[in-house]
């Protein structure tokens, strides 16, 4: 049974405390661009969104990888990049609906979430609960939809003050 990260956007201070934490855990460093999580702070509208991998059913990420670099760990469900087949082409990037991948500047490779092996540092660290880690079974379409509703509503507001 596979688990996912749920975000709850509302929840999220822009504290960066999942970006430190899975930084520190993966490269024992910190630093926002170590991180396999990141926080889009949309300031016009007072608003932070925490993105990660949401380790698609059928990733696009993997259909646009050149190299096959892009897999699936069975046991996690976790959709990540093999460092060793990764040209650091940014495909993934570009495929991805949710701008979850991002290159480690320390390799010149692709990475996004692993979760953690089975159990996210992110999610641990989050004194909010914006990052919840659940069951992908039990994590319910509503929570989902209501979600994507959100990004929508955010985006529709930034770009109203842009306009404004």
């Amino acid at each position: 049974m596979h688990r996912i990260i749920i975000i709850d956007s509302d929840l999220c201070t822009g504290c960066r405390s999942c970006e430190m934490a899975c930084s520190l855990f993966h490269n024992e460093s910190c630093g926002t661009v170590l991180s396999r999580i990141f926080i889009s702070q949309w300031g016009e509208i007072s608003a932070n969104v925490p993105v990660v991998c949401q380790h698609c059913e059928h990733p696009a990420c993997e259909t646009a990888c050149p190299t096959k670099a892009r897999r699936r760990v069975y046991e996690s469900g976790a959709m990540i990049s093999d460092e060793k087949l990764c040209v650091g082409c940014k495909s993934c990037i570009y495929a991805c609906p949710f701008g979850a991948p991002s290159i480690n500047p320390l390799l010149g490779k692709a990475m996004t979430c692993d979760l953690c092996q089975g159990d996210p540092i992110c999610a641990k660290v989050c004194s909010t609960g914006a990052l919840h880690f659940t069951r992908a079974e039990t994590a319910s379409l509503e929570k989902k939809r209501r979600m994507a509703a959100q990004l929508v509503d955010l985006s529709k507001k930034a770009s109203a003050t842009k306009k404004g």
